[in-house]
């Protein structure tokens, strides 16, 4: 049989000429059905078009899904790596008291070196958040490698040449710079890479970072301790830091160059004018006002929707100020602000005093190094536990229990463990159940850890991720500044003039008050869930 094609030679082949261009391949899919019906082709032939069109069709969205998970698994490897050394500024305890012995330091001058790197690390999060969403990951782990790289470099001379102090006052800021940009940029990836079991898809690299200062401080004590002396040798350390933290910062940067973009956000029309919050219909889909959805799948919906109109076809990007706007209108963020900093603020007072907590017992149980370890492990392992079942039980397939619950269980744990050491729990154990305290206060802690931004992107959208987060972030950081000065308030007030402390009274007034603080996170958390989200039919 010969067919007549205006665009084809008498002598060329139809898909030869589809390879080069002539004829597209939509072409190719719907002439066979218009030939037939005019009679000018055969069933059988067109069956055989339909195949070899059908066939490539399938070749490449396999071959182009093959890519989106290669690059999604390098942008969470990036984000792994980069967590897992993060963490370098928790074990300045390691060497800070050579600060006073070799540098001269006060206590209150070290003390402010360890200040000034969790304000560079806290309170540059709104930035940092915001330059994640607008120039991306990839930029924010290069500016972490430029800023270890410096800061350490210059912490190191500054030791080894007794430079005057502010020089490691700028080191110690530009540290906690350096620290903010790669862990907001390992999260806010992650967040925006997997829209899906994202509870299992945060926790992971929010563990790492966690257990970074673990296997840092075992080699600063195997590598660069002096043997004689038994001391940190301060410079060298600093040195292996510059040279390694830039380096894996160069890393990740690379990672996140080459790995998984997401489409950029654009919404209707008419969603910006009138404004609603809908019921995502999975977790793919932001939970912002409006709708917010990708450009290729707002392009889908419009394909598959021929009763769509003009009006509703088009769609315009949905810009950042809207997007902050909304956050910022939003009286549920607030609340979620107010637990964190209810919650996470206790939890972090308990850490950092957990040794003269100990120390005040009427009978110390177990060391500080022991709970300090039993804490550090039920945290982390917390922290991946809460992310697996947290995605499990509010997956796609049924969706019975709300993330919310389990939130809920860990914050209300956190309740009984604050209250039971405020009521003299561990003066009536004679301190031996301390170990039940380090294990419910530090798995608490890093649950609510985990969960928290997984929820925020739920909400809120991955678009705006980092932005939200980032200004969510300070919460925490000022709950735990208040909760320590009151704890050192208290604990000062019953020394009556001696520097060390004991008995129940030292801290019963602080933990009553912290467990009071947990108490009204669970009310609040319950209202922003009930009141709020589940009237917006949002299933979080």
């Amino acid at each position: 049989m010969v067919v007549t094609d205006p665009l084809l030679r008498p002598d060329e082949d139809r898909f030869a000429a589809a390879t080069e261009g002539h004829v597209a391949l939509a072409d190719l899919m719907e002439r066979p059905a218009k030939l037939v019906a005019d009679g000018g082709i055969a069933a059988d032939e067109m069956s055989i078009v339909d195949d070899a069109t059908l066939e490539d069709d399938a070749s490449y969205r396999g071959l182009a899904a093959r890519r989106v998970k290669i690059k999604k698994g390098l942008t969470y490897a990036s984000a792994l790596l980069s967590c897992i050394c993060a963490g370098s500024i928790m074990i300045f305890s390691l060497y800070a008291p050579q600060f006073q012995t070799h540098m001269g330091y006060s206590q209150v001058q070290v003390n402010l070196l360890s200040i000034l790197g969790e304000a560079g690390m806290y309170l540059t999060t709104p930035i940092v958040g915001i330059c994640a969403d607008v120039y991306g990951s990839a930029v924010l782990s290069f500016l972490a490698a430029i800023l270890f790289g410096v800061a350490y470099a210059l912490a190191a001379w500054a030791y080894a040449a007794q430079a005057p102090y502010l020089a490691m006052m700028i080191a110690f800021l530009l540290i906690g710079g350096g620290t903010a940009c790669m862990y907001f940029g390992s999260i806010t990836a992650c967040a925006k890479t997997f829209t899906s079991n994202r509870g299992l898809a945060l926790g992971l690299p929010i563990t790492a970072y966690g257990l970074s200062s673990l296997w840092q401080s075992q080699v600063a004590a195997v590598f660069f301790i002096d043997r004689q002396s038994g001391q940190v040798r301060v410079p060298g350390l600093f040195a292996f830091f510059a040279i390694f933290l830039a380096t894996i910062g160069l890393i990740a940067t690379v990672g996140y160059h080459f790995g998984y973009k997401p489409d950029p956000v654009v919404v209707p029309t008419k969603k910006l004018q009138t404004p609603s919050v809908r019921l995502g219909s999975d977790e793919e889909s932001p939970l912002l006002e409006g709708g917010l959805h990708t450009q290729s799948e707002t392009s889908l919906a419009a394909e598959e929707d021929g009763r769509a109109d003009e009006d509703d076809s088009k769609t315009i990007p949905l810009t950042r100020r809207q997007m902050v706007l909304s956050f910022a209108k939003d009286w549920t963020a607030w609340g979620v602000a107010l637990g964190l900093f209810t919650t996470i603020g206790p939890g972090e007072m308990f850490l950092n005093n957990m040794g003269s907590l100990i120390r005040s017992l009427s009978a110390p149980g177990p060391s500080a190094a022991t709970n300090i370890s039993i804490l550090s492990f039920s945290s982390a392992s917390m922290r991946i536990i809460a992310g697996v079942v947290s995605d499990h039980i509010s997956s796609k397939k049924g969706r019975k229990y709300s993330r919310m619950l389990v939130m809920l269980f860990f914050t209300v744990l956190l309740v009984f463990g604050h209250f039971f050491v405020g009521l003299g729990g561990l003066e009536v154990s004679n301190g031996w159940w301390f170990w039940t305290v380090s294990v419910a206060l530090g798995g608490s802690y890093g649950a609510i850890f985990t969960l928290a931004p997984t929820i925020v992107s739920l909400v809120w959208g991955a678009e705006q991720f980092g932005t939200n987060w980032g200004v969510l972030f300070i919460f925490p950081a000022m709950g735990s500044i208040i909760y320590e000065l009151v704890y050192a308030t208290i604990y000062d007030y019953h020394t009556h003039g001696e520097r060390l402390c004991y008995g129940l009274n030292c801290y019963q007034a602080t933990f009553v008050i912290t467990g009071t603080s947990c108490v009204l996170a669970v009310i609040v958390w319950a209202c922003v869930w009930q009141l709020g989200w589940q009237r917006r039919c949002l299933f979080i």
